[in-house]
C-alpha cells in the first residue's frame, strides 16, 4: 500500500480535505476545456477556418495558463491540464478527467502520510504500570530458564512483512553498530515496503548523527574538555557504525583521533580516553602507534588494554611476546568481555605454548 499525499492534507472550513477540493476544481476546469476544444473541432468540421480554430485554441491555452498560475491548491493538475490541452487538444482534458477519476478512487483506499510514517516507525511509548510489573518480574527471577530471543537477521529472512517492519523500527529507535548488518540486509529484501523502510531508517540515523555532530561541534568550539571528549567519542562511534561509505568512515576516524589528541593534551591523566585513542589507532591498523599507547595502560592494569595489546602483537606476528603477555598475572579483560576472549587468553597462556 502506498501513501496518499492528498489525504494527509489540511481540512477546509467545510470539513472536506483540501486535496479533494483541488481535484474537483481541476476536473471542473477540465470539463470546460473539453467543451471548448470539442466546440472548436465541431466548428472546423462545419466549415470554420482552421486559423480561427487555432486562435481559439491559443486563447484557451492562455486562460489555462492564468488559471495554473493563480491556483493555490492543485497546481500540479492545472499545469498538467495546460500542457495536455496545448499538446493534444481535446484529448488533454479528457486524460485529466480520467486521471481525476482514478485519483479519487485510489484515495478511498490509500494510506495517509501520517499513517504511513507510523507504520514505518511505530510510536515508541512505555506504559509506567507495565514497566513496573516488568521490573518486578525481572527481580523475581534473575535469569529466564530459556531464551526466546530471535536474531534480527533471522526475522528479516523468514519473518512476515509486519515482523520485518517491526525489526527495522526497533533498530531505528535503538540503533547500535551491531545492527548495521541487519539494516543492510533489509535493503536487499524482496518486498518494496521493507526496502523503503530500511532506507528511511538509515537516512533517519544519519540525520540524527549529523544533528548531534553540529551540536557537539558548537559545544566544543570553545575548547571545553568534556565537550571535546564527547565530540571525539561521537566521531569514534559514527566511524564504526557500519552505515557510512569508506571515505566518510575515514574522515570520521581522523576527526575522532584529532579530538582525542586535543583532549589528552590538556587531560593527560585520563586513561580511558587514551585507551579509546589506542583502540581507534588499532582499528585503523596503525599497529606501532597503538602499541605505544596500549603498553603503558596494560602495565598499569587497565582491564581491557592487555587484550587489545595481545591482538596488536598477534597482528604484528610477535607470538613469543604475546605468549609472555598472556602468561603474566593480572586482569586480562573486564567482566563484560565475551567468554571467547577469556578462552583465547587462557590458550595463549598455557605453559606448553611457551615451550
Amino acid at each position: 500500500m502506498e501513501p496518499n499525499v492528498e489525504s494527509g492534507a489540511a481540512m477546509s472550513p467545510e470539513g472536506v480535505p483540501a486535496g479533494s477540493q483541488a481535484t474537483a476544481a481541476c476536473a471542473a476546469v477540465a470539463v470546460v476545456a473539453l467543451a471548448v476544444e470539442a466546440a472548436l473541432v465541431a466548428a472546423v468540421g462545419s466549415g470554420t477556418s482552421i486559423r480561427a480554430a487555432v486562435a481559439g485554441h491559443v486563447l484557451l491555452g492562455g486562460a489555462l495558463a492564468v488559471h495554473a498560475r493563480r491556483a493555490r491548491t492543485g497546481r500540479r493538475g492545472a499545469v498538467l491540464l495546460l500542457v495536455g490541452t496545448l499538446a493534444f487538444g481535446p484529448f488533454g482534458p479528457l486524460g485529466v478527467l480520467l486521471l481525476a477519476v482514478l485519483e479519487r478512487r485510489h484515495a478511498r483506499h490509500a494510506t495517509s502520510i501520517e499513517a504511513w510514517h507510523d507504520m514505518l516507525f511505530p510510536p515508541h511509548g512505555v506504559d509506567p504500570r507495565a514497566e513496573l510489573w516488568r521490573r518486578i518480574g525481572q527481580r523475581a527471577s534473575d535469569r529466564a530458564p530459556e531464551s526466546h530471543v530471535t536474531p534480527f537477521l533471522d526475522v528479516l529472512a523468514f519473518g512476515s512483512i509486519p515482523q520485518r517492519q517491526a525489526v527495522i523500527a526497533i533498530i531505528a529507535q535503538q540503533f547500535h553498530p551491531a545492527f548495521a548488518s541487519a539494516l543492510k540486509a533489509a535493503l536487499r529484501d524482496e518486498h518494496n515496503v521493507v526496502r523503503v523502510q530500511a532506507a528511511t531508517a538509515i537516512a533517519r540515523i544519519e540525520r540524527e548523527f549529523l544533528e548531534r555532530t553540529v551540536e557537539l561541534e558548537e559545544a566544543a568550539a570553545g575548547g571545553d574538555g568534556p565537550a571535546v571528549l564527547a565530540l571525539a567519542r561521537h566521531y569514534d562511534g559514527q566511524a564504526f557504525a557500519g552505515l557510512l561509505d569508506p571515505a566518510r568512515e575515514q574522515a570520521c576516524q581522523v576527526s575522532a583521533a584529532e579530538r582525542y589528541a586535543a583532549y589528552l593534551a590538556s587531560h593527560p591523566a585520563d586513561d580511558e580516553a587514551r585507551f579509546h585513542l589506542a583502540r581507534l589507532a588499532q582499528r585503523r591498523r596503525r599497529w606501532p602507534e597503538a602499541e605505544a599507547l596500549l603498553r603503558p595502560l596494560a602495565d598499569a592494569g587497565h582491564p581491557r588494554a592487555r587484550v587489545w595489546l595481545m591482538e596488536n602483537l598477534f597482528a604484528q606476528r610477535r607470538y613469543r611476546e604475546l605468549r609472555e603477555l598472556a602468561a603474566m598475572p593480572g586482569p586480562h579483560s573486564d567482566d563484560a568481555a565475551p567468554i571467547e576472549v577469556s578462552s583465547a587468553v587462557a590458550l595463549w597462556a598455557q605453559k606448553e605454548c611457551l615451550a
